[in-house]
């Protein structure tokens, strides 16, 4: 796994901070290289009633932050670096976020600096920064960029 192979170079078992999403600090974790957007499981969260989900991870301050599965909810999201495969400035489209996962219908704003707004009409779970999003015209892919 990633860990394993980062494990040869470093400590990846640092223990740090579990916050919640209002910044209460609400348990402790093994070290945030454990951890992906979305994971449920490895972490303790304090008096929690409802399993919590990592919402985000501040590697700088080795915390990771948690919320419920309704936290992880987007229904927009920024790209960076948008190649486009055809001449247009806003899309009607269905966007791929994740290999396996099923398509979600979108509109997408295209700016002058390679940036976009994607508006989803059915949210999803569990976006992370840096996740590559692949746009379709039925199965003709049309544009792509990175998740900021």
């Amino acid at each position: 796994t990633y860990v394993q192979v980062l494990d040869q170079f470093m400590d990846t078992k640092i223990p740090g901070e579990v916050l919640d999403s209002s910044g209460k600090v609400v348990g402790k974790h093994e070290g945030y290289m454990h951890y992906t957007i979305g994971k449920r499981r490895g972490f303790e969260v304090r008096g929690a009633h409802e399993p919590h989900f990592v919402l985000k991870i501040n590697p700088k301050q080795n915390q990771i932050i948690v919320g419920t599965k309704e936290e992880l909810k987007i229904s927009e999201f920024n790209l960076k670096n948008i190649n486009l495969f055809i001449d247009a400035k806003e899309l009607d489209c269905e966007v791929k976020i994740r290999y396996r996962s099923k398509s979600t219908p979108c509109k997408v704003e295209i700016y002058e600096d390679k940036s976009a707004k994607i508006i989803l009409k059915d949210p999803v779970y569990g976006l992370a920064s840096g996740q590559m999003a692949v746009f379709y015209d039925h199965d003709k892919v049309i544009a792509s960029g990175f998740i900021e």
